[in-house]
């Protein structure tokens, strides 16, 4: 579970890791809730399959464990949000291809008190 925050407010998430995702991805109706601070326009994606969409993009704050950072997120229409690989850098974590679970790769960015 990962704890994501905008302006309004912070839920906890089930999310899928997708390692060959830049950036974060959440449905308009999670970025709804929590209130995501948007860019002023859309952009440009690529998105797997090589297709390219135009799309929103905003920031939120992430957690995972005592870790913290502020991440990127596309708000697009997907059947669940994807935990991208920006994200696992930005807080010090990686994939354990063996085990499937995250393990850190360096001390914390943020943390939290």
């Amino acid at each position: 579970m990962v704890h994501l925050e905008g302006a309004k407010a912070g839920e906890r998430i089930r999310m899928l890791m997708d390692t060959g995702a830049t950036y974060l991805v959440l449905p308009p109706s999670i970025e709804k809730r929590l209130g995501i601070i948007k860019f002023p326009r859309k952009h440009k994606t690529i998105l797997a399959g090589e297709r390219v969409v135009e799309c929103e993009f905003g920031t939120a704050l992430i957690q995972i464990e005592d870790r913290e950072a502020p991440v990127t997120v596309i708000l697009l229409d997907c059947p669940e949000p994807l935990l991208s690989a920006e994200a696992l850098e930005a807080l010090g974590l990686k994939v354990n291809p063996e085990t499937g679970r995250l393990e850190p790769t360096r001390s914390y960015t943020v943390a939290v008190f």
